[in-house]
């Protein structure tokens, strides 16, 4: 199994990073960890395009992580030689959100559309996991920030070997377990002068 990354950068990316999304190889089949406005460059970069892309896994809403899902979900659904929509791993309690985000942009005038026209979407319920490749999956729920009294969860990843925090706060203390667990870990951070508070900070 392959870990690439389809680039390192944050909403404010630029062409040398792209945003930070993340690609899981086994066996020729391709896991896109998140899926930001800009896959389609960061692919390209690669070599690859959304033919290559057999799964997403959604982590949460913000834009750099969803932004390009019209782009994947219209080139597969429009392309008479993509015989099967990609899959999607998402926590359950995303799902009816993502589509609201997604739905003035992905209509379709066949009737009423919904996310399942483009992805055969596998919502993952609390403390389940998904199979990918030879690997379990583990979405961790974790803090990302809060929106007023609403909390913003992002799912990161665990499986035996890895985990892989996606977007979250500084919380060692809530996830000392994963981390102890892993032999490699990739964690979330940034590195402005200026502390944003919604992600661990290099620092």
């Amino acid at each position: 199994m392959e870990l690439r990354f389809a680039g390192v950068g944050s909403a404010f990316t630029t062409k040398e990073y792209w945003q930070s999304n993340m690609i899981v190889s086994h066996d020729g089949k391709n896991l896109l960890i998140d899926c930001g406005g800009d896959i389609r460059f960061s692919l390209a970069e690669l070599n690859m395009s959304y033919k290559d892309i057999d799964a997403v896994y959604i982590s949460h809403l913000h834009a750099d992580h969803i932004g390009g899902l019209e782009w994947l979900g219209f080139c597969t659904y429009f392309d008479p030689k993509v015989l099967q929509r990609p899959k999607m791993y998402i926590a359950e309690k995303l799902v009816d959100d993502l589509w609201e985000t997604l739905k003035a942009g992905m209509q379709l005038s066949t009737g009423k559309t919904t996310l399942h026209d483009f992805f055969d979407v596998n919502p993952i319920k609390p403390n389940e996991s998904f199979n990918f490749g030879n690997a379990d999956f583990f979405p961790v729920e974790m803090i990302h920030m809060m929106s007023g009294n609403k909390i913003i969860n992002s799912y990161g990843l665990a499986n035996n070997q890895t985990f892989i925090t996606t977007d979250i706060q500084f919380c060692p203390n809530q996830i000392q377990s994963f981390y102890e667990k892993a032999e490699i870990i990739f964690h979330d951070c940034e590195t402005s002068l200026r502390h944003s508070g919604v992600h661990a900070h290099y620092d």
